[in-house]
């Protein structure tokens, strides 16, 4: 395995990215939905940034991050990943399924919801349901914390095996992610021209990882 680029150190942006292995996805374009093109430049609007924007069109995730919070030294920042599905019918199909694995998984039942779907992705919380587009949210602390790096064997291992045990997350908040980027996601423009959000602010979390 490839040297990180100091000891013990493995960039976020890979581990976020790293993470799209666990839950496949069909393919995007939305004509009855929001396409990832789409999704990308609503969250830009609102103030976040994009931090794979070189992304292909066709890719079907969007990560979005707080405004600026990478540039603040030994900072948590939000992290969110938007999973944008072919359609609505395509997203309630992948809801659906990753439920029932879900409840399967723990041998519990669990109530069915929008806004407090099951983890799709390792190291991120409750999936949020809109539409053709499903967003699960950690922090850079919580994915910088998933793995560790053996400075003896030059591997990286995983530290919190915990994190990726997928099931229902559920804290006693009103969505599974935070309601500024639900907020912003509910303001994009499907078929009408719907009023766009104002910026917002940078969130930093001293208190994360969970």
């Amino acid at each position: 395995m490839r040297r990180p680029s100091k000891p013990g150190a493995i960039p976020i942006s890979l581990i976020a990215l790293a993470a799209l292995v666990v839950w496949p996805a069909t393919a995007t374009a939305a004509p009855s939905g929001l396409t990832s093109v789409d999704v990308r430049d609503q969250f830009t609007r609102c103030g976040y940034e994009i931090a794979n924007p070189q992304a292909p069109a066709k890719s079907q995730y969007v990560v979005v991050e707080d405004p600026g919070a990478a540039l603040v030294r030994d900072a948590s920042y939000r992290i969110v990943m938007a999973i944008v599905y072919s359609d609505a019918p395509a997203a309630i199909a992948a809801h659906l399924k990753a439920h029932r694995q879900a409840e399967d998984r723990l041998g519990v039942h669990h109530v069915f919801s929008d806004d407090h779907g099951p983890q799709l992705l390792a190291g991120y919380g409750d999936s949020v349901w809109r539409v053709n587009v499903a967003m699960v949210e950690s922090s850079s602390a919580t994915l910088a914390s998933m793995w560790a790096y053996d400075i003896q064997t030059d591997e990286a291992r995983i530290a919190r095996p915990e994190l990726f045990e997928l099931g229902f997350d559920s804290p006693p908040t009103e969505y599974g992610v935070d309601r500024d980027f639900v907020a912003c996601l509910e303001d994009a423009p499907l078929a009408d021209n719907a009023p766009l959000p104002t910026g917002v602010a940078p969130m930093y979390l001293p208190a994360r990882p969970w």
